[in-house]
């Protein structure tokens, strides 16, 4: 028997109906009294209580929310660790709306007052965010920043990204003197398949004197030639 077509259930369906529009709104009005309540904390004197509404607005995850943990980003006063922390949650939620203040976190020494660990953090951030010129353009620009663990970073993510026109940015790191750039490179450039890419890993293959580095080389002409056979 279909409830819907017996008369007797219809003040039934149409009541549980009611409820659950009634239990929408009162959700969506608790969420915004939870934003309110917490952006209040965000200006409490103690540190502890604004790492905890970040934590909370994390949850949370919607614009209102979205939008008070770029406030904290933004707010020269706040400190740094709660900072990186925020990065981290947006890196998570993966709103491309905060790509805009990733990006300045990377690419803008005085808006971060040049804090390597927040750098690195958002480097490691943008590489959830795919199909963003503005993302691209920042971690290619990150490749030349002093700091050797944000300059790491910004080859992972464009590994994940993913584009291939990266390719000429990421090759030249295959001679670095480091070996994590040198094996960061190396990962990146098998993720993003780009053909170019082949003959300067073969060379890696027979030049570097690091064995672990000429395994990954290996597994990334792997990947490559069967990208490239298909």
């Amino acid at each position: 028997m279909r409830l819907r077509n017996n008369k007797r259930y219809r003040p039934i369906l149409c009541a549980a109906w009611l409820g659950i529009i009634l239990l929408i709104v009162s959700g969506k009005s608790a969420i915004a009294e939870d934003v309110d309540a917490l952006a209040a904390k965000l200006r409490h004197s103690n540190p502890e209580v604004r790492l905890y509404a970040v934590e909370a607005l994390g949850k949370i995850r919607d614009s209102e929310a979205l939008g008070e943990l770029i406030g904290v980003i933004e707010d020269q006063t706040e400190d740094w660790t709660i900072k990186v922390r925020v990065v981290k949650l947006l890196g998570e939620i993966k709103n491309p709306r905060a790509t805009g203040v990733l990006v300045k976190v990377l690419d803008d020494p005085s808006f971060t007052n040049n804090c390597a660990a927040l750098k690195w953090n958002a480097a490691v951030a943008l590489g959830n965010f795919k199909g963003h010129a503005k993302v691209i353009d920042a971690l290619v620009d990150a490749l030349e920043d002093r700091t050797l663990y944000v300059r790491e970073a910004a080859i992972q993510s464009l590994g994940e990204i993913g584009n291939p026109d990266v390719a000429p940015y990421l090759i030249p790191m295959l001679n670095d003197e480091s070996f994590a750039i040198r094996i960061s490179a190396v990962r990146a450039l098998g993720k993003i398949g780009a053909a170019e890419a082949i003959p300067h890993l073969k060379k890696l293959l027979s030049s570097d004197g690091d064995g672990y580095i000429k395994d990954e080389a290996a597994r990334a002409l792997k990947s490559l030639s069967a990208r490239t056979s298909r």
